[in-house]
């Protein structure tokens, strides 16, 4: 580890690649070092080849599945002291006895697990916002008219009991309202209340803001702390703030 480093090394098991690329995005600002893995054979050389801080592994993985690694791991002696964590859609998840955090989790849940299976007492702060795009903001390149666009739409996904998702609703509904609102279609999805609605955008964090079009999609994680954001996001879509629009001469 490079000096000044505070976090731990984290050996991440998912076989999701957008998934386990947001995973390693949100550990990584949190000050973690990670190593990921999408399956638990390639997990288990990992663990022969070094030590880790701690293991977070989903449950369901391909060919072998995340009970079968720590069933190995810990009969070859792999994991003595070393904490783990199970992700899972399984309602019980047959993993002896280790923590199972269910899927959808709050962002806030999965630092803050880590960080207390690791005793963080003596580590770095959580950064507030982290954001992981799926792909860059499209522009408009084909020369169509603004006009003639589709409308961009935003998925927020949210637990309803969370202070981070309340302050996400709270920053990107003030945002979303500077926007024409035939323009820019917001939606809000509880996945306390309805875990399955996450499922279309392979949600496992709240809160999450998706912009599913135009364009690929893009994936904000957090409350948006810097509405900035989320502005330069919509403004790449080609939308106009209406401040601009009321302010704009008439070209006629």
């Amino acid at each position: 580890m490079g000096e000044g480093f505070s976090g731990g090394t984290l050996l991440l098991v998912e076989d999701d690649p957008d998934l386990r690329d947001l995973m390693v995005t949100l550990l990584e600002l949190a000050a973690f070092e990670v190593v990921a893995c999408d399956n638990a054979e390639a997990a288990l050389e990992a663990l022969r080849e070094q030590p880790f801080d701690m293991v977070l592994t989903d449950y369901m993985l391909p060919h072998r599945t995340g009970a079968w690694l720590l069933h190995e791991a810990s009969r070859e002696g792999l994991l003595d002291a070393t904490p783990v964590l199970v992700v899972s859609a399984h309602p019980n998840p047959p993993v002896n006895g280790f923590e199972v955090l269910q899927k959808p989790f709050d962002l806030d849940d999965l630092v803050s697990k880590v960080r207390e299976r690791l005793d963080s007492s003596s580590r770095r702060p959580r950064l507030p916002v982290s954001v992981a795009a799926a792909g860059a903001a499209d522009a408009n390149s084909d020369g169509t008219a603004r006009e003639a666009k589709a409308p961009v739409e935003l998925v927020l996904y949210v637990s309803a009991h969370s202070p981070r998702s309340a302050q996400a609703i709270e920053n990107i509904r003030r945002v979303v309202s500077q926007f024409a609102p035939e323009r820019v279609r917001l939606t809000i999805h509880d996945l306390s209340a309805d875990p399955s609605k996450g499922t279309a955008d392979a949600v496992a964090f709240t809160p999450t803001l998706v912009k599913r079009s135009p364009g690929p999609r893009t994936f904000i994680l957090g409350h948006i702390s810097d509405p900035q954001v989320l502005t330069e996001l919509l403004e790449g879509c080609g939308e106009e703030l209406l401040a601009t629009r009321r302010t704009t001469p008439d070209a006629n």
